[in-house]
């Protein structure tokens, strides 16, 4: 990934807050978006640190009711108490200060305006030069709450999520953002006639060496003669499932077979088929198939 410098914001340090998890995803392999999960059981946090200035936003997006104060630029902001399954933005490159008063969990999004702009050959747009929400707007979107909700578990084991998977959330969310708050508009005739037999053969075979997930969806799409996000939707318009899915099935299938052909231990199969270990192997396995491998094993 990426590396930043020290004088940016994209881990959260200046909020001062212990502990937190922070995960990355490239956008179109030309910037980085971060997510970090801030918490903290007792009110009375306090004043932040004040950010650095730059060229970037922030998303908090809360996972229970919160509380605090807002200035923007020295004035104090209104806002009323921020929701569970809301988000407010932050611009960088204005000034603003929070006293977190109530106890708080969220996730923090690091959404950089070179991640936005990186969007504007495929959506078909000038620049978008900044994000229409309100200082202290509490914002209810369905879109941002269902992929803060699958990023969720990329926290609690973030050795399990692959890069494959988060480029892919990172993607949605910044083209999501550009198209409902940044007036973008997805005016370019969207592709729909899928990949072409030998970019199909060859992102799956590239996919399939690398199981274990640790590969940018640019990676793919450059090796298809494609950008990033023309590739992400013609690979699902040609097997029907975004490219982290089918690597996902991928590492089922293939644990099938070895547990069907061979007597490897789990824990191996675990480690050939991409699976951080046995564990991570065990329940992916059994949500997909309704059974535990081993189980599995003794019916075939």
């Amino acid at each position: 990934m990426t590396k930043r410098s020290s004088a940016s914001n994209d881990q959260m340090e200046y909020l001062r807050v212990q502990g937190g998890q922070t995960v990355r995803a490239s956008v179109l392999d030309k910037s980085v978006i971060t997510a970090t999960r801030l918490s903290r059981d007792t009110p009375n946090h306090g004043f932040v640190d004040q950010h650095v200035p730059e060229d970037a936003f922030m998303m908090a997006y809360q996972l229970r009711d919160y509380q605090g104060d807002l200035w923007v630029d020295g004035k104090n902001v209104s806002a009323p108490a921020f929701q569970a399954g809301n988000f407010t933005l932050y611009d960088y490159n204005r000034s603003w200060q929070a006293n977190m008063k109530s106890a708080f969990d969220c996730v923090n999004f690091y959404i950089s305006r070179a991640a936005l702009t990186a969007l504007e050959e495929d959506l078909g747009t000038r620049r978008v030069e900044t994000l229409n929400i309100q200082p202290g707007g509490d914002v209810n979107d369905q879109t941002v709450r269902g992929l803060v909700s699958a990023l969720l578990p990329s926290f609690a084991r973030p050795d399990q999520a692959s890069r494959l998977f988060l480029d892919h959330l990172g993607l949605a969310l910044c083209t999501h953002m550009a198209v409902t708050y940044g007036e973008a508009s997805q005016s370019r005739p969207v592709h729909t006639g899928g990949l072409a037999a030998w970019q199909l053969k060859r992102a799956t075979e590239i996919m399939d060496a690398k199981l274990d997930g640790d590969l940018q969806v640019s990676e793919v799409a450059h090796a298809c003669g494609l950008s990033p996000s023309y590739f992400s939707r013609a690979f699902k318009q040609s097997t029907g499932m975004p490219p982290y899915k089918w690597m996902l099935k991928r590492r089922i299938d293939k644990a099938m077979q070895l547990l069907r052909a061979t007597r490897l231990p789990l824990g191996e199969i675990a480690l050939d088929c991409g699976f951080s270990d046995q564990s991570h192997f065990t329940r992916v396995f059994s949500a997909a198939v309704g059974t535990s491998p081993g189980q599995w094993r003794k019916t075939v």
